[in-house]
């Protein structure tokens, strides 16, 4: 998991925002490369660049459907989101990129590269208490 964390913030640091990190990281996770999924995955980010629902989540939930087609919408996305609303909905007052960064770029700089990667991980973990097998 530690080098799927560091390729993470590696992507980042290269521009990609949040949803399209994760959803490359996915591609990536399975073998494949699909530029024009990762650049659309882009759109999601920030927000569905409105400030809405965040794109670590979005994204994640992507990446989730790409891997395990078969439980992510009945099961897998559902806890996804039941646990980022538990953690980051009781931190910030909601799970929209307004309230996490409480509308300040500067706070998008603190604390959406954590939650990224939390919320990477949190996807993967369920991803794999649902039996899906991470080379």
């Amino acid at each position: 998991m530690k080098d799927d964390v560091i390729r993470l913030h590696q992507l980042l640091r290269e521009g990609k925002c949040c949803a399209s990190a994760i959803v490359q990281l996915g591609l990536e996770i399975n073998g494949q490369e699909n530029e024009q999924l990762v650049q659309a995955a882009s759109g999601l980010c920030l927000g569905v660049r409105s400030g809405l629902l965040c794109g670590a989540l979005t994204g994640a939930a992507c990446m989730m459907n790409m891997l395990d087609p078969g439980n992510a919408n009945a099961e897998l996305i559902p806890e996804l989101v039941e646990w980022f609303t538990a953690v980051y909905g009781n931190e910030y007052g909601g799970i929209d990129c307004k309230s996490i960064s409480g509308d300040t770029p500067a706070n998008r700089t603190q604390r959406c590269p954590a939650l990224i990667e939390a919320t990477y991980i949190q996807a993967k973990r369920i991803l794999t208490d649902y039996g899906y097998c991470f080379d």
